[in-house]
């Protein structure tokens, strides 16, 4: 009798389902783990990659600095030196003119 009541109990559509359901149940939440470490993941990766993004800004924001400030040097080297230039243009005209 009782190999025939797991007979009856084995070919019920009962049984199938429930095993069909905890099979589904144990899928879905390995699926959410996995998403959920996978997810991890992808936020660490994200804010190693904003921190990086950070430091390369602010280096960049740095040698944009060091470079204006090398600009202006330069751009009043250039004024002094256009004033000279004006100046020994002014003397050599003068000789030429035999002032």
């Amino acid at each position: 009798m009782p190999i025939e009541h797991a007979e009856r109990i084995a070919q019920s559509q009962v049984a199938w389902a429930i095993l069909f359901i905890l099979l589904f149940g144990f899928v879905i939440r390995y699926l959410i783990k996995t998403s959920d470490k996978r997810e991890a993941k992808l936020m660490d990766f994200h804010e190693q990659a904003k921190e990086e993004s950070n430091k390369r800004e602010d280096r960049l924001m740095n040698h944009l600095e060091k470079t204006t400030a090398e600009m202006g040097t330069m751009a009043r080297e250039i004024g002094g030196l256009k004033g000279e230039v004006s100046l020994m243009s002014d003397r050599i005209e003068k000789i030429e003119k035999g002032e």
